[in-house]
C-alpha cells in the first residue's frame, strides 16, 4: 500500500508539472519561452534648426535690440522775405484792421453766389485740366477737413485787390471745383475808403458751396 501512495504521488506530482508548462507555453508544450511584447516608444520629432530668435544671440544669450530710426520729412526751409508764404495769414478778417469787414462782406454778398457755382459737376468738369494755385512753401495741399484758402491781398489807396487765392487745405474739394474758385477769386477789386495805405496783407477763407 506505502508504494501505491508514493507512486500516485509521483504521477499527480508529473502531471500537475505537464499542465503548469501547457498553461506557461500557451498549450503547446514545445513553444519555447518569448519575451514579453512592449509598445514601441514614438520616434521624436524631427528637429528643424532655426537662426537666433530676436533678441537671443546665436550663444543663446540676450541682447539689446536696436530700434530702427524713425525717419521724419524735412521742414520746408523759411520763405523768402519778399514772398507771399512770409506774411503771416489773418484767421477772421476783424485781425486785418477796417479792410477786414469790407472784405468779408464782398466775399459774402457779392461773390459768393459766383463760388457756389463752382460745386457744379459740369463746372467742375469744365475747370478740370485748369492748374489750381499752390502755396510756394513746397508743402502739399492738406486733404482732409474743410476747403481753405488763403487771399492774398494787396492794399492801395482806395481799393483793395485779390491778387491770388492758393489752397492751403483742399478737404473734399477736385481740382475742377478749388480752380474755378480761384479765378472767380483772382484779381477782384473792391473800392473802398478805408483803403489808405499801401500793404500786402493775407487772409485764411473757407470755400463752401
Amino acid at each position: 500500500m506505502r508504494r501505491l501512495a508514493i507512486a500516485a504521488g509521483g504521477i499527480l506530482l508529473v502531471g500537475g508539472g505537464a499542465i503548469a508548462v501547457i498553461l506557461a507555453t500557451g498549450g503547446d508544450p514545445a513553444s519555447p519561452d518569448l519575451p514579453p511584447v512592449t509598445a514601441a516608444a514614438p520616434a521624436p520629432p524631427p528637429v528643424i534648426p532655426v537662426g537666433p530668435l530676436p533678441g537671443i544671440g546665436a550663444d543663446g544669450k540676450a541682447v539689446r535690440l536696436e530700434a530702427p530710426p524713425v525717419e521724419f520729412e524735412p521742414e520746408p526751409p523759411p520763405p523768402d522775405a519778399g514772398s507771399w508764404e512770409a506774411i503771416p495769414a489773418a484767421s477772421r478778417p476783424n485781425r486785418m484792421g477796417p479792410i477786414g469787414p469790407v472784405l468779408a462782406n464782398e466775399l459774402s454778398e457779392v461773390l459768393q453766389p459766383r463760388l457756389a457755382q463752382c460745386f457744379d459737376e459740369e463746372t467742375q468738369s469744365r475747370f478740370g485740366q485748369t492748374p489750381v494755385s499752390r502755396p510756394l512753401n513746397g508743402r502739399e495741399a492738406d486733404d482732409a477737413g474743410t476747403i481753405l484758402l488763403v487771399l492774398n491781398v494787396e492794399v492801395s489807396p482806395g481799393q483793395v485787390r485779390i491778387a491770388d487765392a492758393p489752397v492751403e487745405q483742399q478737404g473734399p474739394a477736385s481740382d475742377g471745383t478749388v480752380a474755378c474758385a480761384q479765378r472767380v477769386l483772382r484779381g477782384h477789386v473792391v473800392r473802398t475808403p478805408v483803403a489808405t495805405d499801401t500793404r500786402r496783407v493775407r487772409m485764411a477763407f473757407q470755400l463752401h458751396p
